[in-house]
């Protein structure tokens, strides 16, 4: 297989952060994805699937093997009853992995089954959702790296648009729309989307958000660089424009310190890393 080599990786995350990846392969199926990673493995290659390149964190050294490109984009699942998944960015198999959700809603409540390709065993498997393990901001698939997501089959919706009258059907259509942009228009009142970030950077915690903890240890606009902890959402950390990882990485011990020094719990990170 033809693969690209020393692609920067900051183009391919939301971060726009990042060094080089020594191979990168954009995989345009499953097939083609199954190929390469058994190809990394034949060549002793360390490989990463990227999907969207959201909460994503990688080094500013890059990462020393094969990154592949792979997935469908979550926002063509919005239809499909994913409508609180609307404005965010990433993949349908990296939402599963982590279980993404937002508006009190998950992955968890609307996939019926993964379909996964397990690396160690050369197998394609059926995983239905309860053996996914979901929890929050977590799965199966997050724990156990030999486990790749090929596809997702999302729940049937309850309704039948078939037999509803076209009228009706409008109105549905229009409720869609309506409740739809109610959560763009959250978005962008309450995360800074006007610049480059991995989303939420850490995990709430039972009964308490992180973004408030860290607002409550007067961190906003904490500066490290040319990335700073937001004014907007305490939780993000945005790129200024040419920022590096190192600093994030700053940032983030800095507001575990602190949370820690102040409310005496241990945040954890939500985004992975890469190449560090």
């Amino acid at each position: 297989m033809k693969f690209k080599k020393n692609v920067s990786l900051k183009n391919y995350t939301t971060f726009k952060i990042g060094g080089p990846a020594k191979y990168f392969y954009i995989a345009k199926n499953k097939t083609e994805l199954i190929k390469a990673i058994k190809e990394a493995k034949k060549l002793k290659l360390p490989f990463f699937i990227l999907g969207g390149g959201s909460n994503l964190l990688v080094s500013d050294k890059g990462f020393n093997g094969l990154v592949i490109k792979f997935g469908q984009p979550l926002s063509s699942y919005v239809s499909k009853g994913l409508e609180w998944a609307v404005g965010i960015p990433g993949t349908i198999q990296g939402a599963v992995c982590s279980n993404a959700g937002a508006f009190k809603k998950s992955m968890k409540d609307v996939v019926e089954s993964v379909e996964v390709f397990d690396t160690e065993t050369g197998k394609v498997k059926i995983f239905k959702n309860k053996d996914c393990k979901f929890g929050y901001r977590d799965s199966i698939f997050r724990k156990k790296k030999n486990l790749i997501i090929l596809s997702v089959e999302i729940k049937p919706k309850k309704s039948n648009t078939k037999k509803i009258r076209t009228s009706l059907r409008e109105n549905l259509d229009f409720s869609l729309r309506s409740k739809i942009k109610q959560y763009l228009d959250y978005r962008k009142q309450t995360q800074p989307l006007n610049f480059p970030s991995a989303g939420s950077i850490f995990k709430n915690l039972p009964g308490k958000s992180a973004g408030e903890l860290v607002e409550k240890c007067g961190l906003k606009g904490k500066k490290i660089g040319n990335v700073k902890i937001s004014e907007k959402h305490a939780n993000f950390i945005v790129n200024l424009g040419q920022g590096k990882a190192k600093d994030v990485i700053k940032l983030i011990k800095l507001i575990k310190k602190e949370v820690k020094k102040k409310f005496g719990v241990v945040l954890e990170e939500e985004i992975q890393f890469l190449g560090f």
